[in-house]
């Protein structure tokens, strides 16, 4: 394997079953992606964007195909197993925001951090240090109903960006934000992996945030329908 590729996906299909009717979702995609690197798989509602994260992040195990996630054979593990990868290596940021209501911001980023073993006093610590570097040491204490949408995402990604993870996976991440927000956010991510190292992997059908991505992938209908960098190199 390519060290650069921290994730290998290999002739992965999907298909929904319901009654006697198959619906193909993933139409044998294979494609590789780098660590330190903004990566945004685009498409319409439907073409199997989100199935496919999930599928590379060891959310939902593949119909067929093989996924390769820093070096390990990711489908090839028990369940048990894939928990802990994820739990070890992995964050996610999901559109409905997933906060708790009963917990301020500080809290809402302590708990993953209290989940991966990290002392009470090393995790507050870690915390308040995250919510400072995505423009919220002012709002610490503040629980979701009193945040904005924008400031709960960013709650978000500094909950991901807490344990300093290998693998950010994002799912529309901005869909529920206005045009300001959502480039406040795309940028957050953008730096995690170019500061950080992080690969950054995020599906959306939003054309504003392109242009922060160091790697388009364009989905439809199931398939690749063509791959580049910023500058349309052909790959």
């Amino acid at each position: 394997m390519n060290n650069d590729h921290s994730i290998i996906g290999k002739d992965i299909h999907h298909s929904f079953s319901s009654g006697e009717t198959t619906n193909h979702v993933l139409k044998g995609i294979s494609l590789e992606i780098e660590a330190g690197k903004l990566t945004i798989i685009v498409g319409p509602s439907g073409s199997g964007k989100s199935t496919l994260l999930a599928i590379l992040s060891g959310l939902l195990q593949p119909s067929a195909g093989k996924v390769i996630v820093l070096g390990t054979d990711l489908w090839s593990l028990s369940r048990k197993k894939i928990d802990q990868f994820r739990l070890d290596n992995c964050s996610f940021i999901f559109q409905g925001f997933n906060l708790f209501s009963a917990l301020t911001a500080k809290e809402q980023v302590i708990l993953p951090l209290q989940y991966a073993g990290v002392k009470d006093k090393r995790a507050q610590q870690q915390a308040i240090e995250t919510l400072k570097n995505v423009g919220l040491g002012h709002r610490l204490d503040a629980r979701p109903l009193t945040l904005s949408g924008g400031e709960k995402q960013r709650v978000a990604i500094a909950r991901a960006m807490a344990k300093d993870p290998k693998l950010i996976f994002a799912d529309e991440p901005t869909s529920a934000l206005d045009s300001r927000n959502g480039q406040i956010v795309i940028k957050l991510l953008h730096e995690a992996a170019l500061t950080f190292g992080a690969t950054v992997l995020c599906v959306t059908h939003d054309p504003r945030l392109l242009g922060h991505a160091d790697r388009i992938i364009e989905i439809e209908d199931g398939s690749i329908t063509e791959a580049y960098s910023q500058k349309k190199e052909q790959v």
